[in-house]
């Protein structure tokens, strides 16, 4: 015989009885007691009934009346069966509980129950004396169905009673009775949830990805067919749940073509899959209790459909955040047309549903819980909705159709709709999604123009063949000059040969956004100028204070000693039989040379005047330029002594000194910019995503770091197999990265923080846990190896099954992390290469592959790693430019100009057209250049330079070349130069023509006049700068002469006439 749960049985009937005399006068229509009754027959799994003893008894008791009174007596008639089942609660009535009475009544075939009748109608009227009594019942099942035996008796006694007995619905009242869900309850409805989503994931998106992938034909009711197997038998889907716990709660809907219908009774129908918009909706049953989820999968969607399905995300979200405690369940419903009506899309509220879920649980659909405009029954911690909110009757454009690919199937539609429905359990504090499947767009839509396909895929050989010939035939016709395209780094892949207009296009492109950066950049310093103040104190240094005064120095100094005091970092060192003290930051160096008679020490002092050197302390340094103009240095001071003994442990005891210093130094510079972590929150109470045996960069002390990563409420934490923990806020990453594995030999996810971390004694801003899909060095055997031998073919097969099995174990735990962070209100996306856009060069000193991601320049697989954040960025500039060279070099400034810029060498001159245009839809200026540049130099020039960014000198009116204008290597106005020369070329032949016509009249003019011609004479200028002394006073002589001669006293000599 079946056992009944005893304390469960009148944990609930105490709940039930307590409730209903609380609510009696509002929910329970004011009833005088509550008579439950159950037909011997039923095909609905869900009447209220049949719910009811579900969740009374744990087992359905067809033909049973329960009568409940308010003094809390409970009768139950039923047949001899079901007595002896209900026997095992007779007299153990629970202390303190409502109701104190249990009375069992045996079905009875010699009267008809009559007597048993009477004595039920006579505990319900109780002490009414005659008054009219009201006695509550699932009114909706009252003589509805044919019925027999018991149940049928009962409800003609109560017809016969009259109007002393009025019948009342107490549907509502055990409606919330059970909406509460109790701890036991909400385990049970998560299961049910993880089925319902295991079955979507690996039955449902499985089997229509291989319908997509493969083309195939198929109708809705099929793949409903299937799914319905799949959750009957869960086996299938290798899930280890006994078979007789689950079943499905209805038949599953999948709809695509245009028709679709949201409703729980809509059907799948024979049509066929149509590859546009496919919805689904599914549910299952686990121990009775009920789940359901549904989505949308959009293939090849056009803008439109894509900004409608992210509209319908957006008032999932808004309606998911109004589940709290408290408030009425009509708040979702007015959150979502809120939302709508913010957005500015007020014409989408008609396209909503009348309601936007219902209360779930061993009913699936409780009608009276709905989140619905009107309902105002309040949230309770405890109560789990189905949230399905959904557009349907939705219009698509004739420009989107037109939009869309020839061959795709939603050129052919005109209407269509999206949903989105999980299961949503209210707790205290906000709304917990239990069907974790993911909702984004990236996890819904597909694409069937990609033609790149699985590597283990085999295809026809003619298939094949006539796929080529199409793509050499379209290239051909894209290309009639025969240039060659390239299949790196351009999503449209551009042509190998130079497009002119496109480079002019690009380069005018380049003009204006480097005009528009400068703008940006000036406001971005002003703003950053404003926000400072106060660090010039930081910037002076602090002076040395190696003891307070003479009383604290040591006791055991003698006058002629080189004594170290290791406690307060100085060394004490005799001038003049007198014991000084030196703080060891001020030692440069020491030195110990080889004895002869005497040993010696050399101590090296930081000096003024002089480079300090990079290992000189930073605050020694700031010291030292403080004092340099007027302060007096000692540099250098030896010392001699007869027993080296001495000398050689002071030497040793200085540099173990002065190693220590250093060490400090740089752990306090590794902490300096330490930002303090928020603690770790452990999620608990619910499944913790998990990825297991993984491995950590960088390692601990050197070691290999293997170990588990889970992620929690506000970030996630490493456990290594020696107890090391690494935890990682979400509110710290600054860029999260998931790079499967295709061609590198490792899965990896990667952490790029905000905030640098302590990993054993190194700060690290970078994070990356990854597994290896092969070792990444192999033995090669001797002997040769057939391509067609079975054991490597099972090897490559194996290896690429274990790709694809980790890459979606990372990609899964991707999901669940954004989720994860998501529900706790942080914002994390994992970002993945784009591995189209990648190309090789050197970043650090080997030739890595480079891969750009949405927000990142990133190589992620070699050590150390190269991550760029583009918003860092606020130049890049490409040397070594020329026809000659096969490689550039590309030199990518910080907007910190502090900062030095990175640098990547050695890109293949294939790859600069695709960069720059990449760069330039990035809007990130470039410029290039033929040379190397020293750029240690060129930052800090731009760094002292106030006005770099501005077109004009100090001055404001000297033009001069704004921000990164000056590294171009033709100029910004190349066009206008050359327009310019050509119009000087055209002017120059006519100016020779006028020039020859004057010359030719000049040589008349000189002809007229020998005497004039003789005066100017070519060479007369640099025979005068030849001349000596004699040949001086011989021409004053003959000048002196010439005076006399003509008279002429005043007139200036013919020699400075001739300097005119």
């Amino acid at each position: 015989m079946a056992e009944l749960n005893v304390e469960k049985f009148y944990e609930r009937l105490n709940k039930i009885h307590a409730h209903f005399l609380k609510h009696r006068e509002q929910i329970w229509n004011g009833a005088n007691c509550i008579t439950l009754i159950r037909a011997s027959s039923s095909d609905d799994d869900y009447r209220k009934s049949n719910v009811l003893h579900l969740y009374l008894f744990g087992y359905e008791l067809p033909d049973t009346v329960l009568l409940l009174t308010k003094d809390g007596k409970c009768t139950v008639l039923g047949t001899k069966k079901k007595c002896e089942f209900l026997e095992q609660a007779m007299g153990k009535e629970p202390k303190g509980g409502s109701v104190n009475k249990l009375e069992l009544l045996v079905k009875s075939k010699a009267d008809n129950n009559a007597n048993n009748f009477e004595t039920l109608l006579k505990l319900a009227r109780g002490e009414s004396n005659g008054e009219a009594v009201k006695i509550g019942l699932i009114k909706k099942e009252f003589k509805t169905d044919p019925k027999d035996g018991v149940v049928m008796g009962w409800e003609k006694k109560i017809e016969e009673a009259g109007s002393n007995l009025e019948v009342v619905d107490c549907t509502h009242g055990l409606s919330m009775v059970m909406a509460v869900k109790e701890k036991y309850e909400l385990d049970l409805i998560k299961k049910s949830s993880v089925l319902s989503n295991k079955v979507l994931k690996h039955s449902f998106i499985k089997d229509i990805e291989d319908v997509i992938e493969n083309n195939k034909t198929t109708t809705h009711e099929a793949i409903a067919e299937q799914i319905n197997d799949v959750i009957e038998d869960p086996s299938k889907i290798n899930l280890k749940v006994p078979q007789d716990l689950v079943q499905s709660c209805y038949f599953p809907i999948i709809q695509s073509g245009g028709d679709y219908d949201f409703k729980v009774s809509a059907t799948s129908n024979s049509e066929n899959v149509k590859f546009d918009i496919i919805t689904v909706m599914l549910g299952s049953r686990y121990s009775n209790y009920c789940s359901n989820i549904g989505r949308t999968l959009l293939i090849d969607p056009p803008k439109q459909v894509q900004q409608m399905y992210d509209t319908l995300l957006g008032v999932h979200d808004a309606a998911l955040k109004a589940m709290v405690p408290g408030k009425p369940l009509k708040a979702v419903y007015a959150a979502a047309v809120k939302y709508l009506t913010d957005e500015g899309k007020d014409n989408l509220v008609s396209s909503l549903p009348k309601s936007l879920g219902f209360s779930v649980g061993l009913d699936f659909r409780d009608g009276n819980l709905l989140l619905n405009a009107k309902s105002t029954v309040p949230f309770k911690a405890g109560m789990v909705f189905n949230l399905a909110v959904s557009f349907s009757g939705l219009t698509l454009s004739g420009s989107a159709r037109a939009s869309a690919n020839d061959e795709s199937a939603v050129k052919n539609l005109s209407q269509y709709g999206l949903v989105i429905a999980d299961m949503v359990a209210v707790t205290d504090k906000n709304a917990d999604i239990m069907t974790k499947f993911g909702r984004d767009r990236g996890d819904i839509s597909y694409s069937m123009l990609d033609e790149s396909g699985d590597d283990d895929e085999e295809s026809d050989e003619d298939d094949a063949d006539r796929k080529l010939a199409k793509k050499i035939a379209k290239q051909e016709a894209d290309e009639p000059s025969g240039g060659r395209k390239s299949s790196r780094l351009a999503a449209n892949a551009a042509s190998g040969a130079v497009d002119v207009e496109g480079v002019a296009e690009r380069e005018r492109k380049q003009i204006e956004l480097m005009a528009r950066k400068n703008e940006e950049r000036l406001r971005e310093l002003a703003r950053s100028s404003r926000k400072k103040g106060g660090d010039e104190k930081s910037k002076k240094g602090e002076e040395i204070e190696a003891y307070k005064s003479t009383k604290t120095l040591p006791d055991n100094v003698l006058p002629n000693q080189v004594k170290v005091d290791m406690a307060n970092q100085c060394v004490i060192l005799p001038i003049c039989g007198n014991p000084v003290p030196f703080h060891i930051s001020t030692i440069k160096n020491v030195v110990l040379p080889d004895p002869d008679n005497a040993a010696y020490l050399r101590i090296n002092f930081y000096t003024g005047g002089m480079a300090v050197g990079k290992d000189c302390p930073e605050n020694t340094a700031k010291l030292v330029q403080k004092y340099a103009p007027y302060a007096t240095f000692i540099r250098e001071m030896t010392f001699r002594s007869l027993d080296s003994h001495s000398l050689t442990t002071a030497f040793r005891q200085i540099s173990e000194l002065r190693k220590r210093a250093r060490m400090k130094e740089i752990e306090e510079k590794e902490e300096a910019n330490l930002v303090k972590q928020d603690k770790l929150v452990r999620t608990k109470n619910e499944r913790v995503p998990r990825l297991s045996d993984l491995t950590m960069r960088p390692v601990f002390a050197g070691r290999k770091t293997q170990g588990n990563l889970e992620s929690h409420t506000n970030g996630l934490r490493f456990i290594s197999t020696r107890g090391e923990i690494v935890d990682i806020m979400y509110a710290n990453v600054k860029h999260a990265i998931f790079q499967p594995c295709e061609n590198e030999i490792m899965v990896l996810i990667h952490f790029h923080l905000k905030n640098p971390i302590m990993v054993g004694k190194k700060k690290q801003q970078d994070i990356q846990f990854f597994t290896e899909v092969i070792d990444a060095s192999q033995a090669v055997d001797a002997g040769k190896r057939s391509m067609y031998d079975p054991d490597e073919m099972d090897d490559e097969q194996r290896e690429r099954q274990l790709k694809k099995r980790l890459n979606e174990a990372f990609k899964d735990f991707a999901r669940k992390v954004e989720g994860v962070a998501r529900k706790n209100g942080y914002s994390l996306e994992f970002d993945i290469p784009y591995r189209d856009l990648s190309f090789i060069g050197n970043p650090h000193k080997e030739m890595v592959s480079i891969q750009p991601t949405l927000n990142c320049l990133c190589n992620l697989t070699e050590t150390p790693f190269f991550v760029v954040d583009l918003s860092d960025i606020d130049h890049v500039h490409f040397e070594r430019v020329t026809f000659m060279s096969k490689a550039f070099d590309m030199v990518l400034v910080n907007k910190d100009f502090t900062k030095q810029p990175f640098r990547i060498d050695m890109i293949a001159n294939e790859e600069k057209d695709s960069i720059q245009e990449w760069l330039t839809d990035m809007e990130i200026s470039y410029t290039e250049g033929p040379m190397n540049l020293n750029w240690k130099q060129i930052m800090s020039h731009v760094l002292g330079d106030d006005r770099f960014y501005m077109d004009t000198e100090e001055d404001e009116v000297t033009a001069k070349e704004a921000g990164w204008e000056f590294l171009r290597m033709f100029g910004r106005d190349e066009a206008d130069d050359e327009e310019g020369s050509e119009e000087e070329s055209g002017y120059s032949e006519v100016s020779e023509k006028e020039s020859e016509e004057d010359a030719d009249s000049a040589d008349e003019d000189f002809d007229t006049d020998e005497d004039d011609e003789s005066e100017f004479d070519g060479d007369e200028d640099l025979e005068e700068q030849g001349m000596d002394w004699e040949d001086m006073e011989r021409e004053a002589a003959a000048d002196d002469r010439r005076k006399k001669r003509d008279g002429e006293e005043d007139v200036r000599p013919a020699k400075r006439k001739r300097r005119r």
